[in-house]
């Protein structure tokens, strides 16, 4: 699904459509929200503020899924830990993907020419080795918040 289809989709599959989201994201009119997710309109566009708005009031994240799939990304859900509300955890699962080395880039460069180099398998497992690293630190610091009450 493209953006286009995805914002469309959005507003449409809300309950009560444009007339109810319209009033909600600051726009005049129903009719105007109408225009701004038509796939045939060239005049009115959503904005990114708008865009933002929509997802947080319909909770219907298909607009943002479709951004990460047009330029090979995912998001994820930020874990919520109410037992831990430790900031460095949260901070230290969002740093694995970067900070861990990015497994999947690195798998593609090393598939790109259908064979695997002994460097290729060397920098794989440097990758590997550092998120077994992170995953570590991200265990020890999962079971230092649990609740013993719980």
């Amino acid at each position: 699904m493209n953006i286009t289809d995805a914002a469309y989709n959005t507003v449409h599959d809300y309950p009560g459509g444009a007339n109810a989201l319209a009033p909600r994201l600051g726009i005049k009119s129903p009719a105007v929200l109408n225009s701004k997710v038509n796939p045939n309109t060239e005049t009115h566009h959503l904005t990114l503020v708008e865009a933002s708005k929509l997802i947080a009031i319909t909770g219907d994240c298909r607009i943002l899924q479709a951004l990460n799939a047009e330029h090979g990304k995912v998001s994820i859900d930020l874990p919520q830990i109410p037992e831990c509300r430790d900031t460095a955890l949260t901070d230290l699962v969002l740093s694995i993907g970067k900070g861990g080395g990015d497994v999947c880039a690195v798998f593609r460069e090393m598939m790109a020419d259908g064979r695997i180099t002994q460097g290729e398998a060397l920098d794989m497992s440097k990758v590997i080795h550092q998120l077994h690293l992170f995953l570590a630190k991200l265990d020890s610091q999962i079971h230092a918040c649990v609740d013993e009450k719980a």
